[in-house]
């Protein structure tokens, strides 16, 4: 996309638009692994203060044999699609942030897919055969969500069971496509507590299974940087909530995420001449249309999948007047339509 530095919009534009939509906020440097999200101070229409999370860039891990790219689009990855039987095991949730790293800035990534897969509490993966099972055509424990404008996807599972020379893991994948074709990937494994495993192996179905031969300490794979993998989790009901933030070098900001999913809108505010939409889902060169107009239309270069600047069209928008507005992609897919109103 060419000059888009131009279409960058403020970071007071910004401000406002998260009070607006909820969009997402731009973080400080750190150091050279570890960012941190700094306060940009108060958002006045919301009235409440950005939030603080960790971003660090993790290392890769090996991606191992029981990849299967299922294109399963669901947070709740404990069923079996074919037969709707959710595996037994202790309920985890659990939250992904994404960012990318550009410059000094560490930012959210919008329009990312995220992969989880693991084993069920015996032990065994979906849909591959092994020495020890054949589960082909059973698709449980595994799924992938897309994240939103914050980076953000949640997923529903069990606590990972064990087998025989492994660690007790979770294996993660993000990708980014520019339509069909991917243009990067990020491939690694979260690690558990070793004595929080202990407790929850105490209970069914888990302790029918044996004792675990495998320790973190003795597994090849976490020993290459499975420490800064570890999953912190906290005690929700009779399961687990664990969130793990993490940090992706390497892609351009100039790099747009092509996303495949219709584009939705959130929100809009009027800043001086220009009409700045906030959602999902939008392409390069994606343009917004007012009451079935189409509009002279770029992404904005921090935030291009997730906001949108029409420009002068905030003058042809009188305050208090109500338009219609919807988003068409590159591919032609168009987003509901969306009833927006010009406030004072």
């Amino acid at each position: 996309m060419s000059n888009r530095s131009k279409h960058s919009i403020s970071r007071r534009e910004t401000l406002r638009l998260m009070g607006a939509a909820g969009a997402t906020a731009l973080v400080g440097w750190a150091s050279a692994s570890s960012l941190k999200f700094l306060p940009t101070g108060k958002v006045e229409a919301a009235g409440m203060f950005s939030p603080q999370q960790t971003c660090v860039v993790r290392p890769q891990l090996t991606e191992g044999p029981y990849f299967v790219d299922e294109k399963l689009n669901r947070s709740d990855i404990r069923t079996d699609p074919t037969t709707n039987i959710v595996k037994a095991g202790t309920e985890l949730r659990l939250k992904i942030n994404v960012t990318r790293v550009s410059g000094n800035t560490c930012v959210p990534l919008s329009g990312a897919y995220v992969d989880i897969w693991h084993c069920d509490a015996t032990g065994s993966y979906s849909d591959v055969r092994d020495a020890g099972f054949d589960t082909r055509g059973q698709r449980y424990l595994r799924g992938y969500q897309v994240t939103d404008s914050n980076g953000a996807v949640e997923f529903l599972t069990i606590y990972p069971g064990w087998y025989s020379g492994r660690a007790v893991h979770i294996h993660f994948k993000i990708r980014l496509f520019a339509g069909s074709e991917k243009t990067y990937e990020f491939t690694s494994q979260l690690f558990f507590n070793d004595f929080l495993t202990d407790q929850v192996y105490t209970q069914a179905p888990y302790n029918t299974e044996g004792t675990r031969n495998t320790r973190n300490n003795q597994d090849g794979i976490y020993n290459g940087g499975g420490s800064q993998l570890i999953l912190d989790l906290t005690q929700d009901g009779s399961g687990y909530t664990g969130t793990f933030n993490i940090a992706l070098e390497g892609i351009a900001a100039t790099d747009p995420v092509e996303p495949t999913d219709p584009p939705a809108i959130s929100g809009a505010v009027v800043s001086g001449k220009k009409l700045i939409v906030s959602g999902l889902n939008f392409s390069s060169g994606a343009k917004v249309f007012v009451n079935g107009d189409k509009q002279k239309t770029s992404n904005d270069d921090t935030n291009p999948t997730t906001v949108l600047i029409a420009k002068k069209v905030g003058k042809k928008i009188d305050v208090g007047e109500t338009v219609t507005l919807q988003v068409r992609n590159s591919d032609n897919t168009l987003s509901p339509e969306y009833s927006f109103m010009r406030a004072a």
